[in-house]
Formats: structure tokens, sequence, C-alpha cells
């Protein structure tokens, strides 16, 4: 069972927005400080039960807090709604448990046939959309119930709604929110359950963490060594940090850049019962987790939480990772390399993150950014192509991102000296998954893409002025011609910072033959209604097979040897002028 949508009503800054992943499993919020953010990311949270506080003040606190704000005798229903995909059939046995799970008191043989009558018809609708709605009346809290939009054979028993919409979002994805500046590796972690200090949290996280090093594992295996077995528990600790290190040493290194670090280790101390954390120098000197860099410590706090309590959750199915903020701690240059574990973090589960840096923006990624806003004191969260539509966008197709950032971009935050600039986003797709396709690699130069031909002036001035070696890519049709003679003359540059496609008459998608387009929109769409696509459909194909590395490498293998050849001559020949 997998979440498809969330639907967001009245949810303190929130008065309606919708985040929609059916497309792809990572996606962006992008906005400022205090633009909302957070409040989307804990709004999805709150949907699922299992995230509740347990004690009884704590649960009251929360219940309470999810208020509408913009008024404060709000009287109705805050409701988070999700839509639910059921990518397997939910298995009788698998229902039945988590039924058993959930109530407190045994139910009729009329309701327990009510409950198999439902399973049956969930089974074969496929899509299932369930609300969490919490009741306020004149601005006091009253009450919280699941119900579930859409006809069927429990509507008239609110127990048996909420018994069955419980045990359906406790078979889908664990739903898990993790702060950049709070959710971080303790200095101990104590393991008794009946103790003041114990974390319910990174106990689970430590588990998982001895569950990856064999499935036999947990934390009671080690605590039951002691005190005859020390040295079967001096072996299991071992292989515990050699699961450890697989995961953060090399991966830290590659991130940072920082060659110091030799390995991390977790050690037990039986007899306060805790464990804590360390980072081994080179040099052998041992350091508290707490000595080390902030950045250090989130990002082994951020590999522990979704590598090692992943792999113990995927019995009830994938997580949504919910990182708020990530990698603030982190320079520019890791958060940048941050984005390819947030790729790689999604292949199996959902990852939705926040972020007010240029840094961690994907451009591979772009179509599911939302950008989110509040404007007297309403929160919106609008997708990225909502969002430029009919803006006057005369920079770059991009520049909106750094406008709405409020990013003034200088030789300082853009670390590149080459430069590719191309007419459009699709350009920019083609080049990007073609030059990684011929080359097995992303390219040496960054690529720009403008609007359309004739509005690169202001790409062009910004990389005069940073002092970069770039080159002006145009069609090689009248009005690509056109254009290198005006930027030619207008800039006063050289003849080879412009060049039109070196085939004369040429656009981008008439590189590919009709075979090849076909293809491309089969590897797109898995189908393809014609032969021969228009500019409109070879555009949308190609920027989804951009977003998906798998169909990047598969793409190869589709081609015609003459469209590999052109592309080759092409980028050998921007190459050239590039590193002159």
């Amino acid at each position: 069972m997998v979440y498809k949508k969330f639907i967001i009503e009245n949810y303190k800054g929130i008065e309606n927005i919708e985040l929609d992943f059916s497309r792809n499993d990572l996606v962006l919020l992008l906005g400022i400080n205090e633009s909302g953010k957070t409040t989307i990311l804990k709004a999805i949270e709150a949907f699922d039960y299992r995230n509740d506080p347990i004690s009884t003040s704590l649960k009251s606190t929360f219940l309470s807090s999810v208020r509408n704000k913009s008024n404060i005798n709000f009287t109705g229903d805050v409701k988070i709604t999700a839509e639910i995909y059921l990518d397997n059939e939910i298995s009788r046995e698998d229902f039945s448990k988590e039924i058993s799970m959930l109530r407190k008191k045994e139910i009729s043989k009329k309701r327990a046939s009510l409950v198999e009558n439902f399973l049956h018809y969930i089974n074969s609708q496929r899509t299932i959309s369930i609300s969490r709605c919490f009741n306020f009346n004149n601005g006091q809290f009253m009450d919280h119930y699941y119900e579930i939009n859409t006809e069927h054979y429990i509507k008239n028993d609110k127990y048996l709604e909420k018994l069955v919409s419980k045990a359906i979002v406790g078979l889908c994805a664990f739903i898990m929110y993790f702060e950049d500046f709070r959710d971080i590796i303790p200095e101990t972690i104590t393991v008794k359950k009946t103790s003041t200090g114990y974390n319910e949290d990174w106990y689970e996280i430590i588990d998982g963490l001895f569950y990856s090093s064999n499935q036999g594992y947990n934390i009671d295996t080690l605590r039951n060594y002691y005190p005859a077995r020390k040295g079967d528990a001096s072996t299991l600790l071992n292989r515990v940090n050699t699961e450890l290190n697989k995961v953060f040493t090399d991966k830290w290194k590659k991130l940072s850049g920082v060659k110091d670090i030799n390995k991390a280790r977790i050690e037990y101390n039986e007899k306060e019962e805790y464990f804590e954390f360390e980072i081994v120098d080179n040099d052998d000197t041992t350091y508290k987790i707490d000595e080390r860099s902030k950045g250090a410590r989130w990002y082994l706090s951020f590999l522990m939480k979704t590598e090692f309590r992943r792999k113990k959750l995927r019995n009830i199915g994938k997580t949504i990772f919910l990182l708020d903020e990530p990698a603030s701690n982190l320079h520019s240059s890791a958060q940048t390399n941050m984005i390819q574990d947030f790729e790689r973090l999604s292949e199996d589960t959902t990852v939705i993150y926040s972020t007010h840096s240029q840094y961690l923006i994907s451009t591979s990624n772009i179509k599911n950014t939302y950008i989110v806003n509040k404007q007297d004191g309403i929160i919106s969260c609008t997708k990225w192509g909502d969002y430029i539509h009919g803006k006057n966008v005369e920079t770059s197709y991009y520049q909106p991102l750094y406008d709405h950032l409020q990013i003034v971009p200088n030789s300082f935050t853009i670390p590149w000296n080459k430069a590719l600039i191309v007419e459009g986003p699709t350009d920019f797709h083609v080049l990007q998954v073609m030059y990684q396709l011929i080359f097995d690699k992303k390219p040496d130069f960054v690529i720009y893409p403008g609007t359309s031909a004739c509005k690169l002036h202001d790409l062009i001035s910004l990389n005069l002025g940073w002092g970069s070696n770039f080159v002006v890519l145009l069609d090689s049709d009248k009005e690509g011609k056109k254009y290198r003679k005006q930027y030619i003359e207008d800039f006063q540059i050289d003849e080879n910072s412009v060049m039109c496609l070196p085939i004369e008459n040429m656009k981008i998608e008439k590189y590919f033959s009709n075979r090849d387009k076909r293809e491309i929109s089969v590897l797109a769409f898995d189908n393809c209604t014609s032969d021969n696509l228009t500019k409109k459909q070879f555009a949308a194909s190609f920027g989804i097979i951009f977003n998906d590395e798998s169909n990047i490498k598969r793409l190869k293998n589709c081609l015609d040897s003459e469209t590999i050849e052109k592309f080759s001559n092409l980028f050998n020949l921007v190459m050239l002028k590039l590193n002159k």
C-alpha cells in the first residue's frame, strides 16, 4: 500500500493544499525561512496515528495544536486526506492481524462480515481515500477520527470505520519526520525502558542497526550475553560496527571531502546500560560523537535513521521520510552531494524534503518541486509547472527558483567556470541526458537553459560578469542564425562563443530519427500512439526520461548509432570551444 497524494485542510496556517507524488518518490518543498515548509511536513506526519505522543498530556497538547490558526474561534474539521494505492492485494491474514492489534473488544459476527466484505471491496478498487479529522468547536478541540471517503460497507458504523481506517494506515508506509536541528544522536542512549533517560526513537534505530548486521540480532541479544558471555558480546558489537562503517565512513569522506575520519563505532556500557557513539581519526584518536563537527554528527544521525531503521521497518512497508531542512550544517559542496543520497534513498521509498538552500535544488527533479509561500498568515504550496505559468521569465527557466529564494547569484555562489547556454528546457534535458549516456558521467560544464533563442541576453551578461568560459548553442535554423549574429554584435564577443548546431537547418529534436522518438515515447509512457511525435510530445517524453536514471541507461540501447555519433560530434565541438 503506497501513499500517492496528501490533501491538507485547515491545518494551522494551511487552508487547502495538495501534494501529489504519484509520478515520483522524491519531492522538494522550496521556500524561504518561515514560509510554512515545516507546517506541511508536520501535517503529513500527523496523518499517521503511530506518530501520536504516548503521554496523555503531550497527546492532548498535540491534538489541540493542529487548530486552524487564521480563525481563533474555528469550528469544523482540520482534515488531512491521503490517497492510497494498493500496489499489492491486502491479504486476509495481514488485515485480520492489524484489526486484532487495534480493537479493545471482540467484534460481532455481523461486524466481522462487514470487514470481510470491505476487504474484498478495496482489493477490487485498488485506490482508497482516507481522511484523519480533528474536530473543533469555537476553537476548542473536541474529537479526532478517521473516515473513509467513499461509499462502502461500513459507512454507518463509526467505530468500525475508525477501526478499519487505522488498520489500513497501519499497513501503509510508516511516516518518519526528521528535523535537522533536533534529531541528532544523543551523547548517550539508555536502553532501560523504565529509565527517565530512555529514548524510544533511538532505541528502535539502534535495534535496526543490530537487525541490519544479522536479522536474528537485536539489542536484547547483546544484553543477554552479559555477564557470562562477554566474548560473544564483543564479537556481536564488532559485527554491528562493521555494518555501521559500511554505510558511514566512505560516504562521509566522499560527501565532505574530509579524509581524517577512520571509522565510527558504537560502544555499550553494560553496567549503566547505555550506548554511545564514537568517531576514530586516522591517528586512532577517539572522540565522543558530540566532540565532532555538527555536520559529521548530523550525517551519522541521518544515515542511522534512514538506513538502519528503514531496514527494520520494511516488514510493514515502505517508509516515507519527511526531511525538514536537511544538511543545514554541511558545506555548500556537501549539500550538493547530498542530493545523490536523497535520490538513492527515494529508489525504494518516498522522500519529501524541505530547504531554502539553492545547493539542495535538484534540476533533474524540477517538476516535483513545490514552491511554498506564506502571505497574510496563509500558507500556499504550488507545483513548479503551475508556479512559472504566466510568469514573465526573461533570464533562465530556473530563475524563478532563485528569485523566490531571494538569491542574487555571484562568483561565490556559482562555482562553475565553464558554461553552455541553450535555448530552453528541452535542449537542457536532451543534452544532459545524451552527455551522460555517451560519456557515462555528468557534464564537466554547467548547462543554463534560457526561455527562447531571442531571450539569452541576461544569461550571456551574467556569464560575462562572472568571467566564465561559455558557449551559446542555438538551432541552425533562420532564427538561430539571426540571433547568433546579434549576440556577437551586441556583446562584442568572439565568434567561437556563439555557435549554431553544426548540421544545417537543424533543431535539437531533429537529431533523433522517427524511430528514436518512438522508442523515447515508449520509455516515457510505456506506449506510443504515433510514429512522429510533435515538438510538445517529444519535450514531455524527454522530460520524463530526464527524471529517471534507469530510463537513461535503457535509452542507450534504443537509439540509432547515427544519433549517438551526431551527439558525440556535437559535444566534442562544444568541449573544444570551452577548453580554449
